[in-house]
């Protein structure tokens, strides 16, 4: 049974049917779900929504809420009675026989570390889930990094197993969760995207699984020693000095030497903390090393770090489209190893899963999965069109199988339809059901 409450009535335990106002007011990527994170709860009151619909069926209800009362039968429906609640006395009474209630059907749990693949919207909401679990946990990383304490590599490797897990099911979900960065939250968001793609290059690459595994670690924490580095250098809009740029080419060292000291890490990972920023052609930094004196891991997190950081918007700057930024790391191709490159873009396509994308017939459409036999051809999701300037609901498209009925004419900027905060409105469209 649906009924309509006042957003502060909702409650954990209530399965949120529709939330009243503009889609893209609200603060989740569905509109029907079961409210069971309290963080969740919070956004929601936090939020421009005031009405709510909840499902009484499919949740809890209003405390305010009584059972309904069964109407009562006359005599006359003595045999219906009979059938269906007891036997009648003589005075006509229905006698009621008291059966013990079914019980409801218990959820199936879900199990974090499934291979099973699961389709986009799916997979985003135990990614959404895991990316703010994890998101928690890597600021404790951070803090404890300030603070000298030593790094347990027993304690984050369930949380690379989920993450992995996530990357199977769905190799594109968690990225497009971990898109959404603020600046308070930029250091940790862009440890757990950069897991996320060096574990799915880890795959494209064919890996062994514990590689898979270390690579995720290194991307994880490669950036730890940014810790002690003043958010405001790291994060500085404006040029930074001399001074400021040797404190930022510090972090590498400080990680290398930080996480030496718990004795715990894989070598590789150690390896990737001191030499992500290294580049091919002998540029980088902290020991200019060139080509193949570079580790392959350490290659892998150079692609994998300009990626994300290319992507993701900052404080000073708006973020690039991931296909604007693919193009970037191609023509800077002295830089970055090639052979690793093309994997990467095989893995990311080359219209990456939340790309905006202009379509013939005349309407935006975010990319919302790829054609593994041809990158060209993704499958997207229209939302706007062009000639009403209105959104949209239209069912998705797969160009692979359209036969030239509709195509991709360019790729376009959220900002030159000023479309504001694009990677949240990205999220939501890619979990939208369709």
């Amino acid at each position: 049974m649906l009924k309509r409450i006042k957003t502060d009535e909702v409650k954990l335990g209530m399965f949120l049917h529709k939330m009243e106002g503009s889609w893209f007011s609200h603060p989740f990527w569905r509109s029907r779900m079961l409210l069971d994170d309290p963080d969740q709860l919070e956004e929601l009151r936090a939020s421009k929504v005031e009405w709510v619909q909840i499902d009484t069926a499919r949740g809890i209800g209003p405390a305010s809420e009584t059972t309904p009362t069964p109407r009562s039968f006359q005599p006359a429906e003595k045999d219906v009675n009979e059938r269906l609640f007891g036997r009648t006395s003589a005075q006509g009474v229905t006698i009621m026989r008291r059966h013990p209630a079914r019980p409801a059907a218990a959820p199936q749990s879900f199990d974090p570390l499934s291979k099973d693949r699961l389709p986009l919207q799916a997979e985003m909401a135990h990614a959404s889930k895991l990316a703010r679990k994890a998101s928690r946990a890597m600021r404790k990383v951070f803090d404890d990094a300030r603070l000298g304490k030593a790094i347990k590599f027993n304690r984050l490797q369930p949380m690379i197993e989920e993450i992995s897990s996530s990357v199977q099911r769905n190799p594109h979900a968690f990225m497009a969760v971990t898109r959404l960065k603020n600046s308070s939250e930029y250091l940790y968001m862009h440890s757990l995207s950069v897991c996320a793609l060096m574990i799915s290059l880890a795959q494209q690459l064919r890996l062994r699984p514990e590689q898979i595994q270390e690579a995720g670690l290194a991307g994880l924490l490669m950036d730890v020693g940014m810790g002690h580095v003043p958010q405001e250098t790291w994060d500085k809009g404006a040029p930074l000095t001399p001074e400021e740029w040797q404190v930022i080419k510090s972090h590498t060292t400080l990680a290398h030497e930080f996480l030496t000291l718990g004795g715990e890490m894989p070598e590789t990972v150690l390896d990737v903390c001191l030499h992500h920023h290294e580049r091919m052609d002998g540029s980088g930094y902290p020991h200019g090393l060139v080509g193949e004196e570079i580790s392959l891991f350490s290659r892998m997190a150079a692609i994998c770090d300009t990626y994300d950081a290319m992507t993701s918007d900052r404080v000073h700057r708006q973020g690039q489209d991931p296909a604007d930024a693919l193009l970037n790391i191609d023509q800077a191709h002295m830089l970055y190893d090639p052979e690793i490159f093309a994997a990467f873009q095989q893995a990311v396509g080359i219209y990456p899963i939340g790309s905006l994308v202009r379509l013939r017939n005349h309407r935006l459409a975010i990319v919302i999965d790829q054609n593994p036999d041809d990158l060209t051809l993704p499958k997207v999701r229209p939302f706007y069109s062009l000639r009403t300037r209105t959104f949209e609901n239209a069912p998705d498209i797969d160009l692979s199988r359209c036969f030239g009925s509709d195509q991709i004419v360019s790729r376009e900027t959220p900002a030159a339809w000023e479309i504001a905060d694009w990677p949240a409105v990205s999220a939501k469209l890619l979990a939208q059901e369709n």
